[in-house]
């Protein structure tokens, strides 16, 4: 069962959508992503993720999902370079992350979170085991045609950071893009069980498009992008009009810190260009 929800992701991401890349169809433990060369981000370009570098915001970074105070923090890093970032513990039950995210999603203050239940190996039970954690960003104008850069610094294990196309906007509440979540959640506010038979209601996504950036895998800070490999999100949708960012830990369950999220117009060499 480990990456169960994982693997429904990544195979969404090739039967039902155009992808910016084939994706597995059942995912291990993310491969460490390849360093941004130096130059990559030219001074400046303007950065299209409003609060890329998580510095400002009430109880939450603003233009973000709300952090939960269990598997996802707003904190200072220990480098005052870096300043705020986002912190991930994907070593927590998905039991009581479950039950926290459905007071979350009600409302609820990352402040007023529990304290985390122990884990015990194989550990397949955790967040890091089944849903990973997703923080996800607003929605960010693109235009049809244009290729961007996706750049990310990460400490810590590998992790996958989507960006994922949109043809209108849609929900940013808590957890609105998780379909297991949401299949949960649907079921606790109606009082019945979550429907598992086949001719259930399938959770339909809004996304189209989706493309993938490998990251982390350092145990210091390093910025991460596709070498080479722009995304271009309108190159085979063309009615794609948004899209967010999700950063996405998952195995091996632990801690993972993200900072300094920037998307940026890349003007394409002359030529033909791939899709």
């Amino acid at each position: 069962m480990i990456f169960r929800t994982a693997a429904v992701l990544l195979a969404g991401a090739t039967a039902v959508m155009a992808a910016d890349e084939k994706a597995p169809l059942r995912p291990g433990a993310p491969r460490p992503g390849e360093e941004a060369p130096r130059g990559l981000n030219k001074p400046g370009a303007r950065n299209l993720v409003p609060n890329g570098d998580f510095e400002t915001g009430t109880g939450s970074p603003g233009g973000w999902q709300a952090v939960d105070g269990l598997s996802t923090f707003w904190a200072r890093d220990d480098d005052p370079a870096h300043g705020k970032v986002i912190r991930f513990d994907t070593d927590v039950l998905q039991s009581q992350a479950y039950d926290w995210w459905a007071k979350i999603a009600s409302g609820a203050s990352a402040a007023d979170a529990p304290r985390k239940q122990p884990t015990v190996e194989p550990k397949y039970d955790t967040l890091a085991g089944l849903d990973g954690v997703w923080f996800w960003s607003d929605f960010i104008p693109v235009e049809k045609g244009k290729s961007y850069w996706l750049t990310v610094d990460v400490k810590g294990p590998p992790i996958l950071v989507w960006l994922v196309g949109y043809p209108e906007k849609a929900s940013t509440s808590f957890g609105a893009d998780a379909a297991a979540f949401q299949e949960v959640l649907a079921g606790r506010r109606s009082g019945r069980a979550p429907d598992t038979s086949r001719k259930r209601e399938v959770f339909v996504h809004n996304y189209v498009w989706k493309g993938q950036l490998a990251a982390g895998g350092s145990t210091g800070w390093k910025t991460y992008s596709r070498r080479g490999k722009p995304f271009r999100p309108t190159s085979v949708t063309p009615h794609v009009r948004y899209v967010r960012v999700m950063i996405y830990p998952f195995w091996p369950p632990g801690a993972y810190s993200v900072d300094n999220v920037r998307l940026t117009e890349y003007e394409e060499p002359a030529g033909p260009v791939s899709k």
